[in-house]
């Protein structure tokens, strides 16, 4: 028994007569015969002949759900196989926006590598406008980023990952670190430091600065002193000055278990979640590298409590 007298089987039921099952099959008469015939031999009687059409047996009606089943999954396994195959030998241009790079990034390229050593893979961290650009210049072939301010855009597919809770972080011997509650005004007291911000979340904190000092009618405020995309560096510079940093809770989570850091309790309370996602151009197929890709994003954030709580 092989597939291919299985396929044979399946396609004479289906058309319900050797004539027409051959030309279907591109066989001759005989040659579709002899292998039903080879079937049968091993199975038992299959087609009932007697009704002037090929109908199955009891034991064909059993063969033939079974057979249909065996012959999708040939089908799943050969594109699975080919999927795989051009995972392999092809090659994906991939960005991170800053806060997304600070954890993700490195799980996501390690298996990436470890999983497909042959792909060939063109990495970029930048803003959200940059990654915009390039992949509408389709210089990228995805990214994952902030969506907020890309949410309005028809001519892209967002695929919305849970959103990232952010904080106001300060050394642990830090003066604000002891306080049970800080408003904006009081981090402006040192420098803070963060990444390029989308437009309506910096006028969001500017606008609530200006509140929190009573002007609201005066000049325009800035929370930002310090403006920089490597949430690495934004680490360094919070441990080792007083810099207050606007960073990531998941990547933050092994220096607040030791005390190396404090996030900053902000009053009044701020919901600091920053919606991201998988952002590629609508309308194009993702190709197989892309979609290992997304999927691996998927796997390394289920696979990392920590992480799931920090994008919660």
């Amino acid at each position: 028994m092989s597939l291919r007298q299985l396929h044979h089987f399946v396609t004479l039921i289906e058309q319900g007569s050797f004539a027409r099952a051959a030309d279907a099959l591109h066989l001759s008469q005989p040659a579709l015969t002899r292998s039903i015939q080879t079937l049968e031999g091993d199975l038992g009687p299959l087609v009932d002949r007697g009704y002037g059409k090929a109908r199955p047996t009891a034991a064909g009606t059993i063969v033939l759900e079974r057979a249909r089943r065996m012959l999708r999954e040939g089908r799943e396994l050969r594109r699975d196989l080919q999927m795989l195959q051009d995972v392999e030998i092809g090659e994906i241009r991939i960005g991170f926006g800053p806060f997304a790079a600070s954890f993700l990034l490195e799980p996501v390229l390690a298996a990436l590598v470890a999983r497909h050593p042959a792909l060939r893979i063109d990495l970029e961290t930048a803003d959200t406008l940059t990654m915009l650009k390039s992949l509408e210049a389709e210089r990228l072939d995805v990214f994952v980023g902030e969506s907020q301010s890309l949410a309005q855009l028809p001519h892209l597919k967002i695929e919305r990952l849970p959103p990232l809770q952010t904080a106001f972080f300060v050394r642990g011997t830090h003066p604000l670190a002891r306080r049970r509650a800080v408003s904006l005004a009081a981090l402006t007291e040192y420098p803070v430091a963060g990444p390029r911000l989308p437009a309506s979340v910096s006028e969001f904190f500017n606008r609530r600065l200006a509140e929190d000092q009573g002007n609201t009618h005066g000049a325009p405020c800035s929370v930002l002193t310090v403006t920089c995309d490597d949430m690495h560096a934004l680490r360094t510079l919070m441990l080792s000055t007083d810099a207050v940093v606007l960073v990531p809770r998941a990547m933050m989570a092994g220096l607040q278990a030791d005390r190396q850091a404090v996030a900053l309790p902000l009053r009044p309370a701020t919901d600091l979640r920053a919606p991201y996602g998988v952002v590629s151009l609508a309308g194009h197929s993702l190709s197989p590298a892309a979609r290992a890709f997304v999927t691996l994003v998927h796997e390394v954030l289920d696979g990392h409590p920590a992480l799931r709580r920090g994008a919660r």
